[in-house]
């Protein structure tokens, strides 16, 4: 006899001694074992949580930084125990309810009880969530691209993820439903700044020691910034001398960038008296990859 059968039998021989009534007695024995399961449920998951989510602590206790793979693997266990303990548990309520579903799926099987009800798409939502865990394709606080949407990952559950876009909304996207995903945070990103020159400019002025020391120090200044160029490059000659300059950043802060770079640049063509032609290039951007 297992521990929920004895308490059951306990409370049938306590309410028996004092209630007449067969009837009220079995529906308090229900209500209370109800109770029981929903109180295990909350105090399992509650350690479930505690005991992943250990090793974190531990970790920052050594000083072991944690990595975004790291904190979404252990959400994806924590959601994947959660889930399978709680079907366990709606199954014991409805068996003191008195539907008992236990010879149904042990006939049936699992799959065919989660089918029969229309559970394909969970169970699709699941595995794919747990194939985009497994091969790497994005984690928590990657900026992605899914299905028209753009936006930083902030959570990614057991059947859908969430993204949350630069107007501070979140999107849910169920994991089954992701085909294409672009992330913009696996490499570095590409600054690119356009500015025109007047002709009698001379070329060699971007050439100097002058202009390489003030390279260097915009890169000193911005720590984002993880390669200057080396040259800038001519474009063209239409109109006026097109000059490109690519800056290597960090994932995703070449926006930013590339702002404060025309701003520097410009006070330092002034300084020079360059024959700068106004207005500065700039490049179109999608809003919702602002830095």
């Amino acid at each position: 006899m297992n521990l929920a059968a004895q308490l059951r039998e306990v409370l049938n021989n306590w309410f028996a001694s004092f209630i007449a009534n067969e009837s009220l007695a079995q529906i308090l024995v229900t209500a209370i074992m109800i109770i029981f399961w929903v109180i295990l449920a909350y105090l399992v998951t509650l350690v479930i949580k505690l005991i992943i989510f250990r090793t974190r602590r531990v970790e920052r206790k050594l000083g072991v930084k944690e990595t975004k793979e790291k904190q979404t693997v252990r959400r994806l266990i924590n959601s994947l125990i959660r889930f399978f303990f709680l079907f366990w548990i709606i199954i014991m309520i409805l068996k003191e309810l008195g539907l008992d579903l236990v010879p149904l799926l042990a006939g049936a099987g699992v799959v065919a009880f989660a089918v029969g009800f229309g559970a394909q798409e969970l169970i699709k939502d699941v595995i794919a969530g747990m194939f985009l865990i497994l091969e790497h394709t994005f984690k928590i606080g990657d900026f992605v691209e899914i299905g028209g949407q753009s936006g930083t990952v902030v959570d990614v559950g057991l059947r859908r993820l969430k993204i949350q876009n630069w107007k501070g909304e979140v999107i849910t996207i169920n994991n089954g439903d992701i085909k294409v995903v672009m992330n913009a945070s696996l490499n570095p990103s590409i600054a690119i700044i356009e500015f025109k020159m007047d002709y009698p400019f001379n070329v060699k002025e971007l050439e100097t020691a002058d202009f390489r020391a003030f390279l260097k120090k915009f890169k000193d200044k911005n720590p984002q910034v993880l390669e200057m160029p080396e040259k800038i490059v001519l474009m063209d000659v239409n109109d006026g001398l097109l000059f490109r300059v690519t800056i290597k950043t960090e994932s995703r802060q070449h926006i930013g960038i590339e702002r404060e770079f025309r701003k520097e640049l410009y006070k330092y063509v002034q300084a020079k008296n360059w024959p700068i032609i106004v207005p500065v290039v700039v490049e179109e951007h999608d809003s919702s990859y602002q830095a």
